[in-house]
């Protein structure tokens, strides 16, 4: 019975064990077979290096892809590791056989018979050398060749395979030793890196060359006889040098690989839409410009350059030296919110025309304008009286901005800025106010880019993307109209350009780009952003720490980068300027003066074509019919032309505030004719008055506590409450008024005039003698 028991249990012994080994070789390996550890590596669209992160164990890993490996490589670490690769099934029983005959004999470890299977195994799970363990690889190594193709598991090996120091896979040890990818290796490179892995100490940290060289020359005479290489190629590899150090990895894009690689935590391989050359070359000129205006203490710039179309970065560049501590060069000034001065401006105007409020021949008035405590100031400290919406958009006049915000809506504005993706206004429209449009609010560079975008493909705004992946059709709502975003881009195309590029319409080879510059408050941000239909560039200058300085401003500091780069930009097709659809616009009649719809009174008209959407444009009120006595001395109405005739005319209206400074400005401006003084329907006496300070009144001006003037708000009546008055002191135009008349005034020390006049030429002046008590003020 006992002898029947042990042949039962021999039976069943030897088939378990045969089942158990069949099923472990049947059971697929856990995925991944390594671990995760690799680097993050961050490539240009053409799958060139832009940067590369050292991994958590301070090794320089490149994560495995999906390129085949080189033929010259494949071929020696065949050659080397395992000749007789492609015929075994994961172990060489023959070579296996002989290593362990020559170990007893001499006993000790002197042969092994290791193939590249069984190197896989012991790499992804590293165990104590003993021969339990061996027979656990030959058991592996079994199973890897059933479940894996032999070009898989050779890419398994060279991926992970160390090459000395902290460098593992070929590919990283390629870069590393010699620069380059490992499609471009000679056969002496490709031997090289064949038997390093054999004996990674031989390269780091010892550095010595001529066990290293030795090896890779037996290894090439052995690839000579096998007939893998010439005799030409060989005597060529005998001659290359060896690797005698590591070769740095550069960083062409440090600030955006950081940003994508914190965006993005569990991605090894961040393919971004980077232009390899773009990118080089605004980095380049960063620097260059850097060391331009260094000695002018302006420390920092940023550029953004995106595909027009799609959204797709071109060229991130968050500043010049990401290793300036002394400037902050860590910070990223694309994502860094600065103050917009004045590059909100071009959608105001674009908006404005699809509201009926203007069109680019359209005058508006540029005048010293109060609103609630709130007085704009042009850049130069001057006034035209009125400018043309084409004229205060190209010399970015802030006074006709602010009166076109206030007349278009803060709130609609800032609800359009939101909507086409502004993401940093985080107060309310209210609490930004009329300042918006001048500055008032900060941006980033990255939303610009997608403003301006916006405006160049027709008011469908988009979102900008740095990842291949992340490439979508997702947009805005049409926000503006085709006509109106073609009507800006044209006004814009008009600014001047800085330095040599002032004559560049005289150059066949220059582009025409619509461009806006923009100056902060306190000279602290240089912005210059221009569009042409395959790209958009975006400039800032400044200093990071917010320090103000005289020579920053938009057109001199950032001008200049923006038309080096569009020079530098390589250009797909012909097309230089965006293209006018003529179903986007509609005929119009606009008085040839104000650029507002014309009537029967506008002497000159012009027939313009506006965009087919745009709301009623107002009519013309810079011409009017008014009637006059028969010798023109006056002007009447049915009350009175009885008695002294009429003659129906033609004028042009100018407002008494227009008037003062178009004619300060050189303009003639003709006199108003009063009206018949003996009409009994209309009178202007003392339908103006001047009702504070009192007629020759004696001021005492006060002080603030800074010893600086205070002003004095004077104060007047007009029978029709609705009719606007201008104000002047000592023959300068101060402002309008209208309902509550009061204006506050600056008084001289000494004698001041002070004078009142309403739209129809209604006066009354006074003169005040202001002193100071106690004292006299020169």
């Amino acid at each position: 019975m006992s002898h029947l028991n042990k042949r039962r249990a021999l039976r069943w012994l030897g088939i378990t064990i045969p089942t158990i080994v069949c099923f472990y070789l049947i059971i697929p390996f856990s995925s991944p077979l390594f671990k995760e550890e690799y680097s993050t590596i961050v490539k240009a669209d053409n799958g060139s290096l832009l940067h590369i992160f050292i991994n958590d164990n301070e090794q320089w890993y490149f994560p495995p892809d999906t390129a085949a490996v080189p033929e010259k490589l494949k071929s020696a670490v065949v050659a080397f590791e395992d000749e007789q690769f492609y015929q075994h099934w994961g172990i060489n029983v023959k070579a296996i056989l002989r290593a362990m005959w020559q170990n007893i004999q001499h006993g000790r470890i002197v042969s092994g018979a290791s193939t590249i299977p069984m190197q896989i195994a012991r790499m992804s799970q590293p165990k104590k050398r003993t021969y339990f363990n061996k027979l656990r690889e030959i058991g592996l190594a079994i199973k890897l060749d059933l479940h894996y193709s032999k070009e898989e598991l050779l890419k398994f090996y060279l991926d992970h395979a160390p090459y000395g120091g902290n460098v593992i896979g070929y590919r990283t040890a390629a870069f590393k030793f010699y620069g380059k990818d490992a499609n471009l290796l000679t056969w002496g490179e490709a031997a090289t890196l064949a038997v390093l892995p054999n004996a990674p100490g031989m390269i780091y940290p010892k550095g010595t060359t001529a066990p290293l060289r030795n090896k890779r020359n037996r290894l090439l005479k052995k690839m000579l006889d096998k007939e893998v290489i010439s005799e030409q190629n060989h005597r060529l590899a005998l001659l290359e040098d060896l690797p005698d150090r590591f070769i740095p990895f550069e960083s062409h894009a440090p600030h955006l690989a950081r940003r994508l690689k914190s965006a993005n935590p569990n991605q090894w391989l961040l393919q971004t839409t980077l232009d390899e050359t773009i990118q080089k070359r605004c980095v380049q000129l960063a620097d260059k410009y850097r060391k331009i205006y260094a000695p002018y203490d302006i420390n920092n710039l940023s550029i953004l350059v995106a595909d027009t179309k799609t959204g797709a970065i071109k060229a991130y560049v968050g500043s010049p030296d990401f290793f300036d501590a002394q400037h902050g060069g860590q910070v990223d000034g694309v994502m860094a919110p600065r103050s917009s001065g004045s590059i909100l401006k071009p959608f105001l105007y674009a908006l404005s025309i699809d509201e009926g409020i203007i069109l680019p021949q359209s005058y508006i008035r540029d005048l010293p304008t109060f609103f609630d405590g709130f007085s704009p100031r042009n850049a130069n400290r001057e006034f035209q009286g009125v400018a043309t919406a084409h004229e205060s958009l190209v010399r970015s006049l802030n006074i006709p901005a602010v009166r076109l915000l206030n007349y278009y809506g803060v709130y609609q504005f800032y609800s359009f800025l939101k909507l086409a993706g502004t993401s940093t206004l985080f107060r309310s429209a209210d609490e930004y106010g009329l300042p918006l449009i001048l500055g008032g609010a900060e941006v980033k560079m990255w939303d610009m880019v997608k403003l301006y975008r916006g405006l160049a493909n027709n008011g469908v705004f988009s979102e900008n993307y740095l990842l291949q992946e992340e490439q979508t059709n997702k947009a805005s709502a049409q926000l503006i109209s085709n006509g109106s975003c073609q009507l800006t881009l044209n006004m814009l195309k008009d600014l001047k350009r800085p330095g040599s590029e002032y004559f560049w319409e005289r150059f066949s080879s220059s582009r025409p780009i619509a461009w806006k510059t923009g100056t902060s408050f306190g000279h602290k941000d240089a912005w210059a952003i221009g569009v042409i239909p395959e790209y958009t560039i975006a400039v800032w200058c400044g200093n990071f720490d917010g320090e103000g300085n005289k020579n920053i401003g938009g057109a001199a500091t950032a001008g200049p980068i923006l038309f080096d780069i569009l020079q530098m930009l390589p250009l797909k097709s012909n097309n230089t300027w965006f293209e006018v659809a003529e179903m986007d616009y509609k005929p119009m009649r606009v008085c040839a003066l104000s650029g507002f719809r014309a009537t029967d009174a506008c002497p000159e008209v012009d027939t313009l074509m506006v965009p087919e959407e745009m709301k009623p444009l107002r009519t013309c009120d810079y011409h009017q019919f008014k009637y006059y006595s028969l010798d023109i001395q006056y002007q009447c109405c049915s009350n009175c032309w009885n008695e002294i005739g009429r003659v129906k005319k033609v004028v042009t209206v100018y407002q008494p505030d227009i008037a003062f400074y178009l004619q300060k400005k050189g303009q003639y401006i003709a006199p108003a004719k009063s009206h018949y003084p003996k009409c009994k329907a209309y009178t202007t006496s003392n339908s103006l008055k001047i009702i504070y300070p009192n007629p020759n009144a004696k001021l005492f001006l006060p002080r603030d506590f800074d010893g600086h003037l205070q002003g004095v708000v004077c104060k007047a009546a007009h029978q029709n409450q609705n009719t606007k008055i201008y104000w002047y002191l000592n023959e300068q135009f101060i402002g309008h008024t209208s309902g509550e008349n009061k204006m506050e005034m600056k008084f001289k020390n000494g004698w001041n005039h002070l004078k009142v006049i309403d739209e129809y030429g209604s006066a009354d002046e006074q003169h005040i003698l202001a002193t100071l008590k106690g004292r006299s003020e020169t």
